[in-house]
Parts: C-alpha cells; sequence; structure tokens
C-alpha cells in the first residue's frame, strides 16, 4: 500500500500506479514471479461481460455524430417549456434520455449542456443555477441504463450486469425528478419565463423525429430481460441500431466521419480497458493479503450493523469520488468492500447502485470533478462560480442517494420483479 500511495502522490495516472504498485509488491514478496501480473491482468481483460464497454462506447459516439442529441432536447422542449422554469425541465429530460443512450456522465453534459446552456441564459437564467442544474443533470448518465459503472461493477463483484441495469432505472428518475421540483421552486422564486405552448401537431412531428432515439434503450432492456440477447450482444445491437439510425433516419452520419468516431472510441475505451485490467493484479494482492477480512475485523468493533457499515461507506466513497473518477475508484475500492458488504447481508444489487451512484456524485463535487470541468467549459463560468453554486444541486442528489441507501427496495423491486416474472 505504501507503493500505491507514493505513486498516487507523485502524480501518475491511476491504472499505471496500479500496476506499480501491484509490481512492487511482486518483486518485493518471496516467491512470486512477475509474471503473475501479466496473467492475471490478461484474465482480468478475458470477461466476455466486458466487452460492452467499448460497444456501448462506440454506439454513444454514433448516436451524438448521428444528431440525436438535437432532437432530444427538441422534443424535451415541445413537452415542458410552457411550465415555469420548463426550460429547466427540458434540460433534465433529455439528459435523461441521453443518458439511457450513452451511459456517460461527461458525455451527456457536453451534448446536453453545449445545446441547452445558452438557450437557458438568453431566458434569462442565471448562469450559475442553469450550470449546476446541467452538471447534476449529467449525472443521471451512469445511472441510468445502459450503464459503464454497473457492467464495471457487475464483472468485478460478479452480480448480475442485468439486475443492476434494472436496479439504476427508480434511483436515476428519482434524480431527475428532484431536481425537476428544485428548477420549478427556484423558476417561480426568480421569475424565470415560460415558452409558448406547442401546439399538438408540433409535438407530434417532434415525438416521430424523437422515436428513434426514444426506442433504443426499451430494445435494450427489453432485449436482455426477454432473454433475446446477452447485456454485451445488447451493445452490438446498440451499434447496429445507432447505424442505421445515423445513416437512414437522422440522414446526419457521414462515412467520411467514421474513422474520427471509430478512433474517438478506440481511445476511450482503450482508457478504460487498461484500468481494467491493471486493476486485476491489484485485486489479487488484496484478496492475498486478506485486507476484506481486516476491514471486516475493525467494522464489527465498531458496529456489526449494516445501516453502519453502509453510512461508513457513504462517507468513505463521497470523499474518495473527490479525486478519484468513477472507472477508477470501483477497480480499487470493489474488490476491497464488496465482500464486506456480502458478508454482512446486504443485497449485492442494492450495495452496488449505492456504490455508483455515491462515485458519480464525485464528478461535480468540487474542486476537482470531470463534469464540472467539462461545464465550465462550455458555459464558460469560472470553476469558482459553478462550484459556488453546485451545493445545492449536490445536495439534492444526495438526499436521493440516502433514499436509496436506506430503502433497498429502490433498487430491488424492479430486479426482484423480473425474477419472479421469469420463467
Amino acid at each position: 500500500m505504501t507503493s500505491f500511495l507514493v505513486l498516487m502522490a507523485i502524480g501518475l495516472p491511476i491504472a499505471l500506479v496500479l500496476g506499480g504498485a501491484s509490481l512492487a509488491y511482486v518483486l518485493l514478496k518471496d516467491g512470486l514471479s512477475p509474471t503473475i501480473i501479466i496473467q492475471t491482468t490478461f484474465a482480468g481483460l478475458s470477461s466476455f461481460p466486458l466487452l460492452a464497454i467499448p460497444l456501448f462506447i462506440l454506439a454513444g459516439n454514433l448516436m451524438k455524430e448521428g444528431g440525436i442529441t438535437t432532437d432530444l432536447v427538441s422534443f424535451s422542449r415541445l413537452l415542458m417549456g410552457h411550465i415555469r422554469g420548463g426550460l429547466g425541465m427540458a434540460m433534465i429530460l433529455a439528459s435523461a434520455l441521453f443518458a439511457a443512450i450513452t451511459g456517460s456522465a461527461v458525455a451527456t453534459a457536453v451534448a446536453i449542456g453545449s445545446l441547452l446552456l445558452p438557450a437557458m441564459s438568453s431566458a434569462g437564467y442565471d448562469d450559475e443555477v442553469s450550470a449546476a442544474l446541467t452538471a447534476t443533470a449529467a449525472c443521471m448518465g451512469p445511472i441510468i441504463p445502459p450503464s459503464i459503472p454497473f457492467i464495471i461493477y457487475g464483472v468485478i463483484a460478479n452480480v448480475s450486469i442485468a439486475s443492476l441495469f434494472l436496479a439504476g432505472i427508480v434511483p436515476g428518475i428519482l434524480l431527475g425528478l428532484a431536481l425537476m421540483l428544485y428548477v420549478v421552486w427556484i423558476a417561480r422564486q426568480r421569475g424565470y419565463p415560460r415558452e409558448e405552448q406547442a401546439s399538438l401537431p408540433a409535438i407530434m412531428t417532434g415525438t416521430i423525429r424523437a422515436l428513434p432515439a426514444l426506442a433504443l434503450p426499451v430494445i435494450i432492456i427489453g432485449g436482455i430481460l426477454g432473454g433475446v440477447f446477452t447485456p454485451t450482444e445488447a451493445a452490438g445491437i446498440a451499434v447496429a441500431y445507432a447505424l442505421v439510425a445515423g445513416f437512414f433516419f437522422y440522414g446526419r452520419l457521414r462515412i467520411s466521419r467514421l474513422p474520427g468516431i471509430f478512433l474517438t472510441a478506440g481511445v476511450e475505451s482503450a482508457v478504460v480497458m487498461l484500468l481494467i485490467g491493471l486493476s486485476e493484479p491489484f485485486a489479487w494482492i488484496v484478496a492475498a493479503e486478506q485486507l476484506p477480512i481486516r476491514i471486516m475485523e475493525v467494522i464489527v468493533n465498531v458496529s456489526s450493523s449494516p445501516w453502519v457499515f453502509l453510512i461508513l461507506v457513504n462517507i468513505l466513497l463521497l470523499i474518495i469520488g473527490i479525486p478519484l473518477e468513477t472507472a477508477p475508484a470501483l477497480t480499487i475500492l470493489v474488490p476491497v468492500i464488496a465482500p464486506v458488504a456480502a458478508k454482512m447481508g446486504i443485497d449485492p444489487v442494492h450495495f452496488g447502485v449505492v456504490v455508483c451512484f455515491n462515485l458519480v456524485l464525485g464528478l461535480i463535487t468540487p474542486p476537482v470533478g470531470a463534469v464540472l470541468f467539462s461545464i465550465c467549459s462550455i458555459s464558460g463560468l469560472s470553476l469558482e462560480r459553478l462550484s459556488r453554486g453546485i451545493w445545492v444541486p449536490f445536495l439534492i442528489a444526495v438526499g436521493v442517494l440516502m433514499l436509496v441507501t436506506f430503502i433497498p427496495a429502490l433498487s430491488t423491486f424492479l430486479p426482484q420483479l423480473f425474477a419472479k416474472a421469469s420463467p
């Protein structure tokens, strides 16, 4: 652990920190060969469900380039623009819909923020309010399925990815509804304007335009639950669907742009997969040193209550999520805390939602956070101004996290319902 902390302190990329710390352990431990690093790394990458990650990343990039964002934003404004605060509600709805396609908080923030932040500013919304709402709404990306963090957690903790996808639906919707209530309240307090109510023909036209995008999450989740295809195969279906929709329905995808799209998706996938691969030897070391058992003994000395454990985990993750992004935090912490949670009788699906939801909030926690930086670059706000405005939406999101933590049924109801319905 000393080498891990030293490598972190000198600012190496987290993948190199994991690999370097593992190599240092092997070299200093008698009887171990460095080849174990190579063996465990490749063993960690040889998991079939992990193929879903690059495929979902590619599908998200294809849908963004295919023009889906514009139609989703237009559809959301047609439905909600006439309500006071409706433009902010439309942003939240568009974020939820886009999240159900990409599964990425940063992609959601950039795609939706670049279109709606200028519109909200022109409509009289305070810059800090609109930017903070957009950043927090982007956190629905990794919670509403399909979700890359859920795939990573499911592979590491050996939990059903389909169950995790189902478990994220209600928490994601709750976060969206809570943010909508906030934007309606603040709109009334500050007198934000309404847009003109759209006519029924305009709503119908907007719905038809957005229909291919709206159908994709239904196809993915429905196909998985119906046993038509696995989550990994669903990612392949998403890529094919994105290509067809982009070329033939929206007509905005061009063959000349495909190499750039593939390169971007490849780089993004490589970053995630390298991280997952190098986390495997680190996880092996954690297990060999019996770290989960030691942590379990410490926690039991404090309290044997699973609720106390969940409180401690939430505090730990909220702190860890500040310097670390979601994927590296999952690869470091899940091998340690998931076995402890299982021994305390906590539902692994419920625990997975709590862990992923918590770490996602790190993306908007000042003074660092990938989503914060993305919104600052789009809006032109300084990090200091956005950091001042983010706290109310952030605390609302923490409140939803607490509900999900202490009411397990919010995340376990749908997986259990579909499990009973399955033959």
